[in-house]
Formats: C-alpha cells, structure tokens, sequence
C-alpha cells in the first residue's frame, strides 16, 4: 500500500504534463507535473484541503498526471495513492467523491482501494461520531469486502476492522478478523488497539467478568505489542463518565502496568492528571519526581525494593545452567571441556562478592587503546572493590597473559582470575559464577545480556532481569586523573508499583512500539492514591 511518506523517497522524473487550472479556482495553482516527490504535501494542501468533491474532468486530470510523472505508479495502485492524498479526517468526502467518479467511469474499486476508503471513515471517526447514512456505507464496503473471500490476507482484514469499530452496532465483528489475521501473520499493534479502544468505550465494564477489552490488552503484552496511547485514553475518558468505575477499572489498569512493566506516555499520564482534578473524590494524582535514594518527591515514599525471593533466585540459578550456561552454541563459541574446568574452578573459589567481565571493563572506554593502558583499566576495577574488601573473580581470555605485566600481576594478586579460550563466549561464565556465589553476589559489565534473558524463557526472564537489575554495576567512564565513575546498581523497582496505598507510575515522552530493555530510572512519574473500593475490596465486604 502507497503511502505519502513512501511517495516522497520516489525519484523525480520531468514533467509530462501540466495541471490545468481547475474551473472552480479563482487563484492558478502549481502545476501537478511540475510536483517533485517530497512536494506532494503540496499537493494535498493545495488541491485536496478545504474540498468536498472535485469534477470528474478534474479527477481524470489529477489520475493521469500521477500516472504519467511517477514511474512507481499504475493503475494498479493510482487509486489507493489517491485516496492516500485524500485520508485525512475532513477528506471523507473528497474520498468517496472520487469512489463515485471511479464507479461512473465504469470502474470498480479494487480491495485496497475500499480497503483506503475505510481509513478514511475511520479517521473522521476519530474527529466525530459518523452518521446512520456513513455507518452503513462501511457495513456495505466490509460486507462486500468479506463475502468475496473465505479467508482475507491480514491487510484487508486490518482495513476492515478500521471500518467496523466507527461502527455502534457492529464493530464486535472486528474480533474475529484478528484470528483470521493470525492464519498468516500476527495481528499489529493498529489492529489490537482499534478493536481494544473501541471495547473500552462500549462494553459494560462493571458486569461483565472477563471483558473483551482486557483480554485484548493481556494478549497484546503477552504478545509484546504495548497498546497504542488511544486504548488507555478511552478507558479513561469512560471513567470520567461514570466515576463509580474509576476505583475498581484502575486499579485493574495499574496492576496491568505493573505486571507488564509497561510504561504509558505523557498523554495518557496527562490525562490522569486532569481525571484527577475532575474527580477528586475519586483519586488524588501529581507529578511527581525521584530523589535519591529512590523516594517520591511528593508522597516522601521509598520505592519498592527491586529484590528477588530466595526461591526466585535458586529456581533462576537452576534455570540458567539448563537453558544457558550448556546450550548447544555456547559450546560452539567454547567447548563442554572449558565449561567443566570452569565449573570445577569456581567450586574451588567461590563465592565472590563480585564477577568482573575483563574485556568488556578494558574496552569500555574505547578500544584503540594500548594493551598496557587496557590492563591498568582492569586493575583499577579490581582494585576499586578491592578498596571496600571485595572477593573478587575476573573473567578474560587468554590473550590478556600478553598484557603489561605490572598491572596484571595486581590482578592475580588482588583477584582470582580464570582466562578463557579467545574463542569463547565470556557472558554465560559471568552469569554463572555470579549466579554461583549466592544471592548478594554483583557483576561488572555494560552488557544487556538480552539474548541471555530471552533463552531463560517468559517465566525466568522477568526474574532475571529484577536480578540483574539489583547487581549489575558497569563503568561509565574514566577521568583524566583516573579516577572511575562507576554506574552502580538501581536497587528500588522501575515499573509502576504500589507503596502501602498510593501507586507510583512511570511514563515516557511519547509512545513507541519498541521501548527499549534498559534499566535507566524514568524522568517522569505520577504518584496516584486512588479513593474508592476496588471490586475485589467490594467483594471481600459483601461476603463478610
């Protein structure tokens, strides 16, 4: 499917044509043909904004200008790119103008194209309510759409649930589409989220046990698909109808954010800011900042500490020795000989208060360094834990014996030190030793170790990554007088979270489909007390 921001990567070619002046226009605009790619906003600003319905002399033009200067397009795609130009929500109508004069010059839309309309109708939806006349305009196009195909391809089942949900009566028709997308792709973030919101908005949140709305949203962070700003802002835009939902819906909402470790954006946490004002009865809710070591500015609060059960860390200890210390390619960056003489070494030595990864600490602040200044760097690491009486283990491969001796004569010295083959694979031997050593052990690397928590599985890696949160140190930089900045571990919880009765919520600037896996301390946050019962509080009183 064309789009504009595609249109304009396309390479200009002279013009062939020019654009006649349109009869209906006072004032000569530019000439369409004259219109390089990344002009084609002109294009929509100058031909398409502020216009219900162009003459069919007047659409042929702007179709066979297109055809004829844009190599990229044909007939098989002019019409979708059209109605591209034509997709904003005030542009409905130019949009099916150009349907009809499609159909009065005997053609027939094609399924992208009403698949383009239907984006179209849902875009006005999102400025208005769309009347009896235009909702069943879309059930003709989705209808007409689903009964010439048994099975529809995952974009044509997209563009129908985009049409559907502008609809009051019919947009529970959507939900099926999403398994029917599932036959050949996995349903996107647009699709969960349009049905999603659309539930938020309609469905009685207060009887029903197990919404569809909710099931939606645990599907889409199962499925790591964050829900679109728009779900979150429907929801709370139904509980500042009906304020008797806020306390037992929101609760819910937080718990999801929580168990998700899911970040909403500043909309959404404007929003809760303004419901907060709107009702305050209700719930009470500022912005709010930490201060170190870990509390809320506003409430004064300590953060939940982010450690880990004694259980949780002996089944992540089991688990990482199964799922990666001994998986088949660790073994092919090492060999099942290297990874015996490892463990038999740390059985002899453990436990360490800490596990340094040696190249990754000598390499940290760049790697055109000399050997000589790459050894003095580990030195100083092992001698910064040295200072506060520190067991240590430095892991390195066995080109570092070729470093300079002094400094790494005080590593031996200061530290136990097991060199690997230089083929092999340092992070799993990291892990393990510091796994090894027992709950209070840390290491020292800048590493993510993402592809070590993805291949724990979904039930250890959020584990993992609490764990990882608690004990990893890493270097930051060293300054000119050699001293090290080091980058110590973040000990309280980043996620939204609840401290005796107030909530505290982290959000980010803007919304994005890939936050990253880090664990840097969120700018932004909101602390949140909610008023009322939830229902399970309501429940619990019912049943005493």
């Amino acid at each position: 499917m064309y789009s504009l921001r595609l249109l304009r990567k396309l390479r200009r070619v002279p013009p062939i044509n020019g654009f006649r002046e349109f009869a209906s226009q006072h004032k000569r605009r530019p000439q369409l043909g004259a219109l390089s790619p990344d002009r084609l906003e002109e294009l929509r600003t100058s031909f398409v904004e502020g216009r219900q319905e162009l003459s069919a002399s007047d659409w042929q033009e702007v179709r066979q200008s297109l055809l004829k200067t844009y190599k990229h397009i044909g007939e098989h795609n002019v019409d979708v790119v059209i109605l591209g130009v034509c997709s904003g929500p005030g542009q409905l109508s130019l949009a099916k103008n150009y349907v009809e004069f499609l159909r009065s010059q005997g053609t027939q839309p094609n399924a992208a194209s009403l698949g383009r309309l239907l984006r179209v109708y849902n875009a006005a939806y999102h400025e208005r309510l769309l009347s009896d006349v235009e909702q069943d305009e879309v059930l003709k196009i989705c209808d007409s759409l689903q009964k010439n195909h048994e099975t529809l391809d995952a974009t044509s089942c997209e563009n129908i649930i985009h049409g559907l949900v502008t609809t009051k009566d019919h947009w529970r028709r959507a939900a099926p589409l999403l398994e029917m997308m599932k036959v050949t792709s996995s349903p996107s973030i647009a699709a969960y989220s349009a049905i999603s919101e659309k539930a938020f908005s309609e469905e009685d949140l207060d009887k029903q046990e197990d919404p569809l709305s909710w099931r939606l949203l645990e599907e889409m962070a199962q499925e790591k698909k964050p829900p679109k700003c728009e779900v979150y802002l429907a929801l709370i835009n139904r509980l500042a109808k009906e304020p008797a939902l806020v306390a037992a819906q929101l609760n819910r909402l937080l718990n999801f954010l929580e168990r998700h470790e899911i970040l909403v954006s500043r909309r959404v946490a404007d929003r809760l800011l303004e419901l907060g004002q709107q009702l305050p009865q209700s719930l009470q809710v500022s912005a709010t900042r930490l201060v170190p070591p870990g509390k809320c500015e506003s409430c004064q609060q300590h953060f939940q500490p982010v450690a880990i059960s004694d259980e949780q860390f002996r089944m992540l200890s089991e688990s990482f020795l199964e799922r990666v210390l001994i998986r088949s390619d660790v073994f092919q960056r090492s060999t099942p000989m290297e990874v015996a003489r490892f463990k038999k070494y740390v059985d002899r030595t453990a436990p360490y208060d800490c596990v340094i990864d040696g190249l990754n600490v000598a390499y940290s602040t760049g790697t055109k360094k000399s050997p000589q200044q790459l050894a003095k760097l580990v030195a100083t690491v092992v001698s910064h834990f040295r200072e506060q009486n520190k067991r240590v283990l430095v892991l390195g491969r066995e080109h570092m014996r070729n470093w300079c001796k002094q400094s790494m004569h005080y590593v031996q010295k200061n530290a136990s030190l097991f060199l690997t083959n230089n083929l092999s694979h340092d992070d799993p031997f990291l892990l393990y030793a510091t796994l090894k050593s027992g709950a209070d052990t840390d290491f020292f690397s800048r590493d993510l170790m993402r592809s070590h928590a993805f291949h724990l599985g979904p039930e250890m890696k959020p584990i993992f990554r609490r764990w990882q949160q608690q004990h990893q140190f890493s270097l930051v930089t060293q300054t000119k007088t050699g001293k090290l900045i080091v980058k110590e571990p973040i000990r309280h919880r980043l996620e939204a979270h609840q401290v005796s009765d107030t909530w505290h919520v982290p959000f980010c600037e803007v919304y994005t489909p890939h936050p990253p896996e880090s664990f840097e301390v969120p700018t932004n946050w909101l602390c949140l007390k909610l008023n009322g019962p939830t229902n399970e509080e309501k429940s619990t009183k019912e049943t005493q």
